[in-house]
């Protein structure tokens, strides 16, 4: 089988990626923390910290879009752990692990890791109407469930419990929210190519080689329609034959100004590695 020509900096990037988290295990920030709590909050903390350690540390080891999403949850949490333990050392490999997995080419790898049988995937950017939104969402679910276990592990019993509830609440729509935009990529066929985007798609696209009229990097929309979601910057524009139906979200309908169902001859996608992408198409 031939290698993927990222497959090799993926390597690199995923060996950067787990010796930070190993040296991060080494200095452990959350022990740091734990000593200068009382016996109920460090045994908490340790839990905790511990725990989300060893989730990274196996999404690692199995790529796939859950492993992303827990490292876009969890590591970005390992930075704030780091911070307030005033370890520089931690810091510092937190904020690798930060970066290596926000890399286009280490996000197409993960991605890739679910993939089946002959297909290639290639990340979608996510739209800039969602990071905020995704932010905070993690921002509520993250402060719910680990400050409520902190509040009952100090014996402040109903504004712990009352966090506690909410997290377990926000556990129901949150993460599979969160998961849904690592689960949005172009995939590449042997018949054709694939947009997979329950996003800002309510049903995916499917456009066979011979629909493909011509593939084509572009900075604006133009007559296509927009598929990106809103992102800023190049994007490909895809022409086909013939008009195909495309049934999108409700919340992209509704922010276009448009039906859910439309008939599209050109249709806009952005791939975080774009060059990439559009090489691969139109080999």
């Amino acid at each position: 089988m031939a290698q993927h020509p990222w497959l090799q900096p993926q390597r690199v990037l995923n060996s950067v990626a787990m010796a930070a988290w190993v040296a991060l295990a080494l200095s452990s920030p959350w022990q740091t923390i734990a000593d200068d709590a009382s016996r109920s909050v460090a045994w908490v903390v340790l839990t905790w910290g511990w725990f989300l350690w060893t989730g990274v540390g196996a999404s690692l080891l199995v790529p796939s879009p859950i492993s992303l999403t827990i490292m876009r949850t969890v590591v970005p949490l390992s930075v704030v752990v780091s911070v307030v333990a005033s370890q520089p050392l931690a810091v510092f490999c937190s904020v690798v692990a930060l970066i290596v997995c926000t890399s286009p080419v280490f996000v197409d790898a993960m991605v890739q890791g679910g993939a089946y049988g002959d297909e290639t995937r290639f990340a979608l950017r996510t739209p800039l109407p969602y990071v905020v939104p995704a932010v905070i969402a993690w921002l509520l679910y993250t402060a719910a469930l680990i400050g409520g276990s902190l509040f009952l592990a100090a014996r402040q019993y109903i504004f712990g419990a009352v966090l506690v509830a909410i997290g377990i609440l926000l556990s129901r729509t949150i993460p599979r929210r969160l998961h849904r935009l690592a689960r949005r990529w172009l995939v590449l066929v042997p018949v054709g190519i694939v947009v997979h985007d329950h996003l800002v798609l309510h049903e995916t696209i499917m456009a066979h080689s011979r629909k493909i009229l011509s593939v084509t990097r572009t900075s604006d929309v133009g007559e296509a329609a927009d598929l990106t979601g809103g992102v800023v910057g190049d994007r490909i524009t895809i022409a086909l034959t013939e008009a195909d139906k495309v049934v999108l979200s409700a919340i992209t309908a509704k922010a276009l100004g448009t039906t859910e169902a439309l008939h599209v001859k050109m249709f806009c996608i952005a791939p975080r590695r774009l060059n990439a992408a559009l090489s691969a198409i139109t080999q």
